[in-house]
């Protein structure tokens, strides 16, 4: 498939996500879905699981954004948890907002040669790298020995899925978990079960197709309905990073580490 049919189809797929999102925010599901999710367009996955090195995907747009992460090294003996409510706290209190958990693979591959952050927490959309700076320059916690900052691409995408009639989606979650496909995949993912139907969100380093279509195989198999009728959409609204032609320099944002 074309990348403007797939264009059309994923616009589709971040309508649906968006409802989802929209609904589930304000809590009134008022007894489950009023839409069937429109599933992703298959388009050949490309199998690139590249290690350090960015995953080559055509789930790009608004799926992948940029963000400014910062990697913390703490000292010998430190609460991880203590830190991370410490910064929590420090940047609702500056008006950044929430921090977003995420693994050290966000990183470029030349800071990971290096040094592998203990703790990566991720700025909200619109803060740059010098923004992470400042806030760390102003709030680092006495326990972090070591802390570097980075502009980052990441995914932040949904999958959903509606089971085949007869299979509850606790049950498809229950599976999932059994199988395991989705820990190995995602690592770190947020379930929501609701009466219609499952979504699965992703917060972290860009994926390859071939890994999103491990994911949408999986919850097919788990809602015993076909791996094309997985969606895949963007999390949140904005125009996201086109990768189309290849990853964004980002150097030219600051980053830095202290």
């Amino acid at each position: 498939m074309d990348r403007r049919k797939r264009d059309t189809s994923l616009r589709w797929c971040l309508a649906v996500a968006l409802f989802l999102c929209g609904v589930a925010a304000l809590g009134t599901w008022g007894g489950g879905w009023t839409v069937t999710p429109v599933p992703a367009a298959a388009a050949g996955p490309i199998n690139d699981d590249a290690g350090d090195e960015l995953a080559t995907t055509t789930y790009d747009g608004p799926m992948v954004r940029q963000r400014a992460a910062i990697g913390i090294h703490p000292v010998k003996g430190a609460d991880r948890r203590q830190i991370a409510r410490e910064l929590r706290a420090a940047a609702k209190q500056d008006g950044y907002g929430e921090l977003t958990d995420a693994t050290f693979a966000v990183f470029d591959k030349s800071l990971l040669e290096t040094v592998v952050p203990e703790l990566t927490l991720v700025l909200p959309e619109g803060a740059s790298a010098g923004d992470a700076d400042r806030f760390m320059r102003d709030h680092q916690p006495a326990t972090v020995g070591f802390y570097t900052v980075q502009p980052v691409l990441v995914h932040h995408l949904t999958f959903a899925v509606v089971p085949a009639p007869g299979v509850t989606p606790a049950r498809v979650q229950a599976v999932e978990d059994a199988e395991g496909v989705l820990s190995d995949s995602l690592n770190s993912y947020v379930t929501t079960v609701q009466r219609s139907g499952l979504t699965v969100r992703y917060f972290g380093a860009v994926l390859s197709d071939g890994q999103i279509e491990t994911v949408r195989q999986a919850m097919g198999r788990a809602a015993q309905v076909p791996a094309e009728r997985v969606a895949v959409a963007a999390s949140e609204p904005g125009p996201g990073v086109d990768l189309s032609h290849g990853a964004p320099d980002l150097t030219k944002h600051t980053g830095g580490h202290h």
